[in-house]
Parts: C-alpha cells; structure tokens; sequence
C-alpha cells in the first residue's frame, strides 16, 4: 500500500511508475530499446526493495526509485528527482 502525500491509501500501481520513467528516459533521449531495458532494470530492483515493507510513502517511491536511477543513468535520475511536477 502507498500513503500519498495527503494522507491517502492506495495499492501501489507499477503501472504509474513505468510510465513516470517511460517519460523520464523520453526527456533524456534515450534510445528506445535502452530506454525499454533500464526502466524494466529499475522496476525489478524496485521491485526486490518494497517486496517485505507492508507500506510506503510517494516520498519514499521518489527517493528509492532515484537512487536506483542514479546507478542505472545518472542523467535520468537528475531528471526524475528534481522535475517532479513534469512526469
């Protein structure tokens, strides 16, 4: 479950984080099949980090999945952390 930022509870949606990292590698000119592989690499080591925690804020979303980013392309986790409002 995801605690948002105004106190709501919702199951957490892989769906919405593929896409906000989709849109992510499309600002950074990815290639597509690049692209394609270091969002599919990020959302499996997302994945291993929430798989035990019973909850989890958007805060918490944002800065795992930037950290993972940092390793991955560090260009797109500048992008992901600091231009929320965009994707």
């Amino acid at each position: 479950m995801v605690v948002k930022s105004d106190g709501e509870v919702e199951k957490f949606d892989y769906k919405k984080l593929q896409k906000s990292l989709s849109e992510t590698f499309l600002i950074v000119r990815s290639p597509e099949g690049q692209s394609n592989e270091f969002v599919r690499k990020t959302l499996l080591e997302f994945a291993d980090w929430q798989r035990n925690k019973p909850e989890i804020t958007s805060g918490d979303i944002r800065r795992q999945t930037g950290e993972i980013l940092q390793k991955v392309h560090p260009e797109a986790a500048y992008i992901y952390k600091n231009f929320k409002s965009i994707i």
